[in-house]
C-alpha cells in the first residue's frame, strides 16, 4: 500500500490541474489592473504595460484574463511581435488546461507571426506543448508524431528553446505509454542540449522529469545531482525576479516534494519534515490543487514512516472531500489505504467501517463525479432549459425532415440536369479527341517522313566523305592533283554536312524553347542599311542591293542579333553559289494597321528554296523568330518580280 501511495502521488505530480483561484478579492483585484490599463491611451506604453502584468501573473485565475486584454490591445495597435506575445500567452494558459484543440488553434496564430518577428521559439514551444496535451488524453501515437515533428522543425530553425521543449513532450509521451528508459534516454539528450539560451522553465522541466524517473526506479544517488539543479534554478530566478515569485510557486513545491521523497527514502526522517514545512510554507490560493494533493500525500507517507497512525487518518479524513470532487480514480486508493492504516493501528473494526463505506461509494466511483459535480454540470450547460426545450425541438424536426426531403427533390432535378448537360459536353469532347487524334496522326506521318527526307539528306555527304577518305587513305597510285580533288569534295561535302547538323539543331532549340528571344526597342532602317551595307561587303561585286523605303526611322520589338542573321540569311547567298544577284530591299508602313512590311525581291534564299533541305530549314528558322515577334513570312519562288521573300512586324513607336 505504501507503493501504491508513492506511484499516486508521482502520477499527480505528472498532471497538473488548473482551478479558479479561491481569493475572495481576486476578481476585485483583476478589474482593478484591467481599468488602470484602460484608462491609458493605445501606445506602446499600454502594450509595454500588460505585457509587465502578464508576465508577472502566468498563474490562474489572472493568467487567461491578462493574456487576452494583451493579445486584444496587440490586434487593435496592430502590433504584430506584441500579437505574438499574447498569442504565446494565451497558448500556455490552455496548455495548462490540457486543451489540445484550443491550443492548436493558438499554435496556427503563433506560425502565421514566425516570419516577422523572426523567432520560431514561442511558436515551437506550444506546439510541443500539445503533444503534451494528447498525451493527457493517451493519444500516445499521435502525441509522438506532433513531438518529434516538432523536434525536426527546431533542428531545421536552429531553435534550442523548441528543440528542448520538443525532447520533453517526447519523453511525456515515452512516460505516459509506459517506456521509461525511452523517456529516460530523451530527457538526459535534452539535458545536454541546455545552452545559456535555454528558458528557465524548460530546464527546472526537465530537471523534475529526470529526478522523477531515477526516484522511481530507487535510484537515488544519481537523482540528487539534478534535483540539487532543480532547486538552484528554482532559487536563482525567483531571486533575480522576486515580482514572479507566483509563477513558480508550483515548481517549488514540487521540488520540495522529491526532496522529502529522497530523505525518506534515506532515512533522514528530520530532514524529510523541514521539506514538509517548506512545501507548506509554499501553499497559497493560487497553488493549483494538485500539488495541495501531493503535499498531504507526501504528509501521509511520512505519517506511515513515523507510526503515527492517528495524524495519518484524519489527514485523509481532510484530504477525502477534494480528492471525491477532483481526482475520483485517487478516491479507492486513499480510503483502501486508510483502512490499512487502521489494521496497522489495531482498529479492525474501524478498517472493517471504512471498506464497507467504499463499496457504498463504488457507484460515483464508477461513474467519476461526485454529487457537487453533477450538480456544477448541470449549472454550467443549463440542463433544466434544455429539458424544457425539448419538446419544442421535436415540434420543429417534422418541419425540418420536410425542408430536406424538398431540398434531396431539388438537388435530385439539378443533378439530372447536370448530368445531361456534362453527357453533351462530353460528347463534343470526345468529337474534338477524335480529330486531334487524326491530326496526330497526320503529324506523325509527316514527321516519319521528314524523318525519312533527313537521313537521306545527312547519308549521301556522309557517304561522299567516307567514299573519297577512303580512296585517298586505301589507294597509293593516286595522282597529287587527284588527291587535292578528292580532299577538296571531302572538306566541302563535311561542311554541308556540318551546315545541315547545325541548321537541324538550331531549329530544335526554336521549337523545344530552349532559345529565348531578347524583347527589345530596335530602330529598324538602322538595322536595315547595316544588314545591306555588310551584305555588299561579303558579296565583292556579285550583289546589286538597293533599299527601297518611304519611312525614316520607325522603332519594332525585336531581338536585334536575330533580325540582323535574318537579313544577312535573305540576302548574302551560300558560300558555292558564284551567281550575280539584283536585290531590292523594299520596306513599307501601313498606319491603319500599324504593320511595317518587308519584301525582299530577288533574295537567293527564295532562287534556291527547293534546291536543298538547308534552306528549307533556314526558311523554318526565319518562320519561327518572325512569327514570336506577331509577323507573317511568306515564301514565293516564282512573281512577275523574280523570286522573293515577304515578312511584316508590327510597329512599336514612332
Amino acid at each position: 500500500m505504501k507503493h501504491t501511495i508513492i506511484i499516486l502521488l508521482c502520477f499527480l505530480c505528472g498532471h497538473a490541474y488548473t482551478l479558479q483561484a479561491e481569493d475572495a478579492n481576486a476578481q476585485q483585484y483583476q478589474d482593478s489592473i484591467l481599468k488602470v490599463a484602460q484608462a491609458m491611451p493605445s501606445t506602446s506604453d499600454k502594450l509595454e504595460y500588460l505585457r509587465d502584468i502578464v508576465y508577472k501573473h502566468q498563474y490562474a485565475p489572472y493568467n487567461k484574463p491578462f493574456s487576452t486584454a494583451l493579445y486584444r490591445e496587440a490586434c487593435a495597435q496592430k502590433n504584430v511581435p506584441y500579437e505574438n506575445l499574447g498569442a504565446y500567452y494565451l497558448a500556455a494558459c490552455y496548455d495548462k488546461l490540457h486543451e489540445p484543440d484550443t491550443l492548436a488553434y493558438w499554435v496556427d496564430k503563433l506560425k502565421s507571426y514566425v516570419t516577422e518577428v523572426g523567432t520560431y521559439d514561442y511558436y515551437l514551444e506550444q506546439k510541443a506543448a500539445i503533444s503534451r496535451a494528447l498525451a493527457s488524453k493517451r493519444q500516445i501515437e499521435k502525441a509522438i508524431y506532433v513531438a518529434k515533428e516538432t523536434l525536426q522543425e527546431s533542428l531545421e530553425h536552429h531553435s534550442n528553446n523548441g528543440e528542448i521543449a520538443a525532447y520533453n513532450s517526447l519523453a511525456c509521451a515515452y512516460n505516459v505509454s509506459s517506456r521509461g528508459d525511452e523517456a529516460l534516454k530523451i530527457l538526459l539528450k535534452a539535458y545536454q542540449n541546455f545552452t545559456p539560451q535555454t528558458k528557465p522553465f524548460l530546464r527546472i522541466d526537465i530537471l523534475s522529469r529526470i529526478a522523477q524517473v531515477y526516484g522511481n526506479a530507487g535510484q537515488d544517488s544519481l537523482k540528487r545531482p539534478y534535483l540539487a539543479q532543480m532547486d538552484e534554478t528554482l532559487r536563482d530566478v525567483v531571486s533575480r525576479e522576486p515580482e514572479t515569485r507566483k509563477n513558480w510557486s508550483n515548481l517549488r513545491i514540487d521540488c520540495e516534494v522529491k526532496h522529502v521523497l529522497h530523505f525518506m527514502n534515506r532515512g533522514k526522517m528530520a530532514e524529510a519534515q523541514e521539506h514538509i514545512d517548506k512545501a507548506k510554507a509554499l501553499l497559497e490560493d493560487h497553488v493549483d490543487p494538485v500539488f495541495w494533493l501531493n503535499v498531504q500525500l507526501v504528509q501521509l507517507q511520512y505519517y506511515s514512516r513515523t507510526k503515527e497512525y492517528d495524524k495519518s487518518i484524519a489527514l485523509i479524513d481532510e484530504v477525502t472531500p477534494i480528492v471525491l470532487n477532483h481526482y475520483v480514480s485517487t478516491f479507492a486508493t486513499l480510503i483502501n489505504y486508510k483502512a490499512s492504516t487502521q489494521i496497522d493501528k489495531g482498529d479492525v473494526d474501524g478498517a472493517i467501517e471504512t471498506r464497507r463505506y467504499l463499496i457504498a461509494a463504488q457507484d460515483s466511483l464508477d461513474n467519476a463525479f461526485s454529487a457537487n459535480q453533477l450538480q456544477q454540470v448541470k449549472e454550467i450547460y443549463h440542463i433544466d432549459e434544455l429539458l424544457l426545450e425539448k419538446q419544442k425541438i421535436k415540434d420543429t424536426n417534422y418541419k425540418q425532415g420536410f425542408l430536406f426531403l424538398m431540398t434531396l427533390l431539388v438537388l435530385m432535378l439539378l443533378f439530372y440536369l447536370y448530368t445531361r448537360y456534362l453527357s453533351r459536353k462530353i460528347a463534343v469532347a470526345e468529337k474534338v479527341t477524335a480529330d486531334a487524334a487524326m491530326q496526330a496522326e497526320a503529324d506523325n506521318v509527316t514527321k516519319d517522313r521528314l524523318q525519312s527526307e533527313i537521313s537521306h539528306d545527312i547519308r549521301t555527304p556522309l557517304n561522299v566523305v567516307v567514299g573519297f577518305a577512303e580512296l585517298l587513305t586505301e589507294s597509293k597510285e593516286l595522282a597529287p592533283e587527284a588527291k587535292v580533288e578528292y580532299g577538296k569534295m571531302i572538306q566541302e561535302n563535311a561542311e554541308n554536312l556540318l551546315k545541315y547538323v547545325n541548321s537541324i539543331l538550331e531549329l530544335s532549340r526554336l521549337e523545344s524553347g530552349k532559345t529565348k528571344y531578347k524583347h527589345e526597342g530596335c530602330e529598324v532602317m538602322s538595322l536595315c542599311r547595316k544588314g545591306v551595307e555588310f551584305a555588299r561587303q561579303v558579296g565583292n561585286g556579285r550583289l546589286a542591293i538597293r533599299l527601297d523605303t518611304n519611312i525614316q526611322s520607325q522603332m519594332i520589338c525585336t531581338d536585334e542579333n536575330w533580325f540582323s542573321t535574318l537579313l544577312s540569311s535573305l540576302l548574302v547567298p551560300a558560300e558555292n553559289d558564284k551567281n550575280s544577284y539584283n536585290i531590292v530591299v523594299r520596306i513599307r508602313y501601313d498606319k491603319e494597321k500599324g504593320i511595317v512590311t518587308f519584301k525582299i525581291i530577288g533574295t537567293p534564299l527564295a532562287k534556291s528554296r527547293f534546291e536543298n533541305k538547308t534552306t528549307l530549314i533556314r526558311h523554318e528558322i526565319n518562320a519561327h523568330f518572325i512569327h514570336a515577334f506577331g509577323g507573317i513570312y511568306k515564301v514565293q519562288s516564282d512573281t512577275h518580280e523574280g523570286p522573293l521573300v515577304i515578312f511584316t512586324w508590327p510597329k512599336t513607336g514612332d
